[in-house]
């Protein structure tokens, strides 16, 4: 079990980490061309689409990657019945893009056109990683990164468009990986109309909405700090909060390389005699390899930060510790998330994620006008923790997950002290380096503990 999600996870690194290399690289020039207020606004924009995917697709694509990897299932009646609720999502945010443009709101145009493009990159994307298309889901991002570094070449630097650049490239790129894979999963070969069922869809839709609160409240527990951001600091601190969490999206995106194969393999997993055992190996190795992550960004910092943003921007390393600490528990809070999925018990997900909204948006709310910034990094940290610890109880009642705390206090307290190195004084080479090599000293006995315990294949 462990080889086939290694070796998933290895083709989806691969497709994904030009996709991550690109998109990492380009912040030195987004932050040269753009100001703090713009990046902010293209930040909020990319928010706000995101916020609303889930509801105009009524959550479907979830459905049509789950119905997917169910071997006994029809392919082509899942992706018919998931293309029908595609394209009338389409058609919905078509129509809203249009009557934006012509009421004139500057650069929120986007929303509309950004949005039908990623419903249909969505469908396209799930139905590809349920049916086992995992090199041409990996590919796809490929091309949406370099296509967008093109466009953004052409638009923001040749032609000077700026903002407008910016969003159009979003666009371009993500329109040119729907065409990928459609053409290269050949995907006309799934539709079927006379296949379209009501029912089916009926059934899809009784796991996909439960969904939509869950999504939207895990919106809110990850990005309403942007909007309180933009009420109490400004655009420009929002446009400081998006660059701090430049760093923290690196973490994360090597955990969605890694939660891609594994929402595949945790199927596979809910079925195995040691369902347990593979879990708790599983969410060990995870977590703690996030927080040895976490303490390796964080001991090189504002070096790095230095020579990464311009001088507008340098402030921002000030805030991404605490932003490290959100990634983590976000993470950690989307793994145990899939123990859900895989027992399409979703209206679980909206109980243990509205508890993280309350305390996050709370906080929020008391945090920002004290603290700025470094307050909407607070309040998400502690939002998403609360939704960590309660999904680790409720989840119980399927799946016994064993923590080592020994190891995970151990990289907690290592991760701290670094930290504070960086905040205090953070010419103590010497010691993060001592730090550092114990972190990874100490993952390494974990490591080994589970390669001589461990009989599972």
């Amino acid at each position: 079990m462990f080889k086939k999600l290694a070796g998933n996870t290895l083709i989806f690194a691969i497709g994904n980490s030009t996709t991550l290399l690109i998109s990492f690289f380009m912040v030195p020039i987004y932050t040269h061309i753009l100001s703090t207020s713009a990046f902010g606004l293209s930040d909020l924009i990319n928010t706000t689409v995101n916020m609303l995917l889930p509801v105009i697709s009524l959550n479907i694509f979830t459905a049509v990657f789950r119905w997917a990897l169910d071997e006994e299932n029809n392919k082509k009646e899942i992706f018919s019945n998931g293309s029908v609720l595609t394209i009338i999502g389409i058609i919905i945010s078509l129509i809203a893009g249009i009557i934006i443009y012509f009421i004139r709101i500057q650069y929120w145009w986007i929303i509309g056109y950004y949005l039908g493009i990623l419903l249909l990159l969505n469908h396209f994307q799930n139905f590809a990683r349920g049916i086992g298309f995992v090199r041409i889901y990996a590919m796809s991002g490929v091309v949406i990164s370099t296509i967008n570094v093109i466009s953004n070449i052409i638009l923001m630097i040749i032609y000077d468009f700026g903002l407008n650049g910016y969003l159009m490239s979003l666009i371009i790129s993500n329109f040119c990986g729907v065409m990928f894979l459609f053409f290269s999963g050949k995907y006309w070969r799934f539709w079927d109309k006379n296949l379209v069922s009501k029912n089916g869809i009926k059934e899809m839709l009784v796991y996909s909405l439960p969904m939509i609160p869950n999504n939207f409240t895990w919106w809110m527990t990850n990005d309403v700090g942007r909007l309180i951001i933009l009420a109490f600091v400004g655009p420009s601190g929002n446009g400081l909060f998006a660059i701090a969490n430049k760093l923290p999206s690196l973490l994360s995106t090597g955990f969605t390389l890694f939660q891609n194969a594994w929402q595949i393999s945790a199927v596979e997993t809910s079925k195995h005699r040691d369902v347990s055992k593979i879990y708790s190996i599983t969410f060990n190795l995870t977590l703690n390899l996030l927080l040895l992550g976490s303490g390796v960004i964080v001991s090189v910092l504002k070096i790095f930060m230095y020579y990464y943003v311009s001088s507008s921007f340098f402030e921002a390393w000030k805030f991404v510790p605490i932003l490290l600490l959100t990634s983590v528990f976000s993470n950690v809070s989307a793994f145990l998330g899939t123990t859900y999925l895989v027992e399409k018990k979703t209206k679980g997900l909206f109980t243990t994620t509205i508890w993280g909204t309350v305390i996050n948006l709370g906080l929020s709310f008391v945090m920002i006008p004290l603290l700025g910034v470094q307050g909407a990094g607070i309040s998400g940290a502690l939002g998403f923790l609360t939704v960590s610890i309660l999904r680790l109880r409720q989840t119980t009642k399927w799946i016994n997950i064993r923590i080592k705390w020994g190891t995970t206090l151990s990289m907690i307290i290592g991760y701290i002290c670094l930290s504070s190195i960086v905040y205090l004084n953070d010419n103590l080479v010497f010691f993060k380096i001592i730090i550092i090599m114990s972190m990874i000293m100490i993952f390494s006995i974990y490591l080994n503990s589970v390669k001589k315990n461990s009989t599972i294949s």
